[in-house]
């Protein structure tokens, strides 16, 4: 009998992973424990701590790694979360009206390796013309002072101008007028206090879908945040692991989409689940969440552009060299 791998898995809780983390979907020649941690203690304990064999993790912050030489976990092309930074963007509403308006801004982020930031700057970069080292850099606590780890100030190239609050959290500054713009990942408790209080705090994009398509049909770009990450030592000892992984994870995404789109009987909370599904295939292609690198070169070109010129890479990377060797997925194996 052949023995199986035991792999201790830590992975968000996504609909389109579901099959693989219940255990319908077999990850051929493992036996598998899913854990599930909040997600910054999980992408931070794996980046730093390789507490365990598989992880989800940052995929910026793993290109830095990579970048750096650090070659103790090596990634697979499946991306768990990707998103639009332009809704991460919030401003005050009285100074910044337009994007060119942030011209000179002073904006907070929470870090300068943040996935939302470096899309967000980059954005501004291609479609306004707005290189970040035109606006002055704030890096903190988004709700809180002095978070552990927020502070260490990066290596960046000259021009940039990146400061540390390390005695008030971003939202106090941008409350107080002392930033005019925070960009943050998750909604900041000062937009809600802003709808309360006049709209003090808006969004940069008042029409987000709108910026969002411009953005995708500019680039080709569905901003992929996180990817899978193995350590190097059971790819090494396991060479078969990252194209076993990589198939269990297509499997489950299919099962996802077959789900999502039954029209016999209501699988998902949404109504019109299915016709959304067909308007976004209109825009982004047949695969709205393709895996593998060549699917997602025009993506992964792009992050890695943008890492570069905001001086997150010790050296120029490409995308090819950033994922384990996995073999094409086999239709038939759904």
């Amino acid at each position: 009998m052949t023995r199986l791998v035991d792999l201790t898995i830590a992975l968000s809780s996504y609909d389109h992973t579901l099959e693989l983390t219940n255990g319908s979907v077999q990850i051929a020649g493992t036996r598998p424990n899913f854990i599930e941690l909040p997600i910054q203690e999980m992408l931070r304990r794996f980046v730093t701590y390789r507490d365990w064999d598989v992880s989800e993790i940052s995929l910026v912050n793993y290109a830095t790694l990579r970048a750096a030489g650090d070659d103790g976990i090596v990634a697979i092309p499946v991306f768990t979360s990707r998103l639009f930074a332009h809704s991460s963007v919030y401003v005050r509403s009285e100074r910044i009206r337009e994007p060119a308006d942030l011209r000179g801004a002073r904006v907070g982020i929470p870090e300068w390796t943040n996935s939302a930031g470096v899309w967000a700057r980059g954005l501004l970069a291609d479609m306004y013309g707005l290189g970040p080292h035109e606006m002055q850099w704030w890096q903190g606590g988004v709700d809180r002072p002095g978070r552990p780890g927020v502070l260490d100030r990066p290596h960046l190239p000259g021009g940039f101008q990146l400061h540390c609050s390390e005695d008030r959290s971003l939202e106090e500054m941008l409350w107080a007028g002392d930033l005019d713009a925070l960009i943050a990942p998750e909604v900041p408790e000062s937009l809600r206090r802003s709808a309360e209080s006049g709209g003090v705090i808006r969004r940069l994009f008042s029409d987000v879908h709108a910026a969002e398509r411009a953005y995708y049909q500019a680039t080709h770009c569905l901003p992929p945040m996180h990817a899978i990450a193995i350590r190097s030592d059971l790819v090494h000892a396991y060479p078969w692991l990252p194209t076993n992984l990589y198939r269990a994870f297509e499997v489950a995404k299919r099962r996802y989409f077959v789900r999502l789109t039954e029209i016999s009987a209501s699988r998902t909370a949404i109504p019109w689940a299915a016709a959304y599904v067909a308007e976004a295939q209109r825009l982004f292609g047949e695969d709205l969440w393709p895996y593998g690198v060549e699917s997602n070169r025009p993506s992964l070109d792009v992050l890695l552009r943008y890492g570069a010129q905001q001086g997150l890479f010790a050296r120029q990377l490409s995308a090819d060299e950033l994922f384990a060797a996995v073999e094409p997925f086999v239709d038939g194996l759904v």
